[in-house]
């Protein structure tokens, strides 16, 4: 059969090592980053407003600042359960994305192996 001639430098050789980015300089602030990025803004967003507006609600009833004390009661159980459904939001969130990456890793590594 027809060989085709192999050039000196050719661009793809065969005993080439796999380029990876070197994550050990990384800081954790471009890791971070890196995650968020990839992860739906808005969903994010909506997550870290809701405990800002949790904690602004629980802040207003402890410093007394609403008057009535039953009010100020609902307003914390309120803000309470906006914190706590806001944290478990941001946890969801960031939980989904990095399940559904390495599924998908997982599938294109087991495609790769059943080929060769």
């Amino acid at each position: 059969m027809y060989e085709e001639p192999k050039e000196k430098y050719s661009l793809v050789q065969e005993n080439t090592s796999k380029v990876d980015m070197p994550t050990g300089h990384l800081s954790s602030f471009s890791v971070f980053f890196d995650k968020v990025h990839s992860i739906n803004g808005l969903h994010l967003l909506s997550a870290l407003f809701q405990i800002i507006l949790g904690s602004s609600l629980v802040a207003l009833s402890v410093l007394n600042i609403v008057q009535p004390v039953v009010l100020a009661a609902m307003m914390s159980v309120i803000g309470s359960i906006a914190i706590v459904s806001g944290i478990y939001f941001t946890y969801y969130v960031f939980s989904r994305t990095s399940s559904f990456d390495s599924l998908i890793n997982k599938a294109i590594k087991r495609v790769i192996n059943n080929q060769n």
